[in-house]
């Protein structure tokens, strides 16, 4: 005699296929499927338009007679594109470039907006800048400076003799080493000195010895490095200049 199975049995082994084959049969095609769609999410989300911050460095050209004394922070920026855009900005940082003259004072304070901030040329075009954060940026200077100045050793302040005579200046040529310093001192001094000169002496014309010449540092209010620069004086020819002619 066979026993009838119990009422709606046949219906839920029928669920119970159809679950064990949701969840367990084909992995590897429904993980797959899974992973297609978590990718398309993604990319469909990557280039829908959303606002975001990103940091914004502060980049000043300075005088050479300016030393800063510390990094100014960087800003905050509210930007505007897709999302894929924003994350490449923040390896590509925007900036704001600003020119610094030597009149500058200690401290500089200049008001930024958003029309200041600059985007690499590969983003302009697909991220805007709507606001920055805060708006204005403080630079402070030391009131010490330094710079290179070129020496200037003509205009008679070195005289080449020949005999008991001496050559005039435009048949002179004067060459000094280094033809460079540098200056130190307050700021305000630093910028005002265009170059330096030797205090003026006289060299014998084919006296082959580097003379050796100290800075004129009178009324300069700085501190000279070198203090002192070799000197050659030799006599140019001049064509159509009468007087006495350079030794061959």
């Amino acid at each position: 005699m066979t026993a009838s199975l119990p009422p709606g049995s046949s219906t839920r082994a029928r669920w119970q296929h159809v679950i064990r084959e949701a969840f367990v049969e084909r992995l590897g095609i429904k993980a797959l499927s899974i992973l297609i769609a978590v990718l398309l999410w993604l990319i469909v989300k990557g280039r829908q338009p959303v606002q975001d911050y990103v940091m914004v460095n502060v980049l000043p050209t300075l005088d050479s007679s300016l030393v800063m004394l510390e990094t100014p922070q960087p800003l905050r920026a509210l930007v505007s594109g897709r999302a894929v855009d924003i994350a490449k900005l923040r390896a590509d940082p925007p900036a704001i470039h600003r020119i610094v003259d030597g009149d500058a004072p200690d401290t500089l304070v200049f008001q930024v907006a958003a029309s200041d901030v600059r985007v690499s040329a590969g983003l302009a075009d697909f991220v805007h800048v709507l606001d920055v954060q805060p708006r204005t940026v403080s630079l402070r200077f030391g009131d010490k400076a330094t710079r290179q100045v070129p020496v200037m050793a003509g205009q008679g302040f070195i005289q080449l003799r020949r005999g008991l005579a001496l050559l005039p200046a435009d048949v002179v040529g004067i060459r000094t080493e280094p033809r460079t310093v540098r200056i130190t001192g307050p700021r305000q001094l630093v910028r005002r000195i265009k170059s330096v000169h030797p205090y003026s002496m006289t060299i014998t014309e084919g006296d082959t010895t580097a003379q050796l010449a100290d800075i004129d540092t009178t009324r300069l209010g700085v501190r000279v490095v070198p203090s002192r620069v070799r000197v050659y004086a030799k006599c140019l020819v001049m064509e159509g200049r009468s007087g006495p002619p350079c030794p061959p």
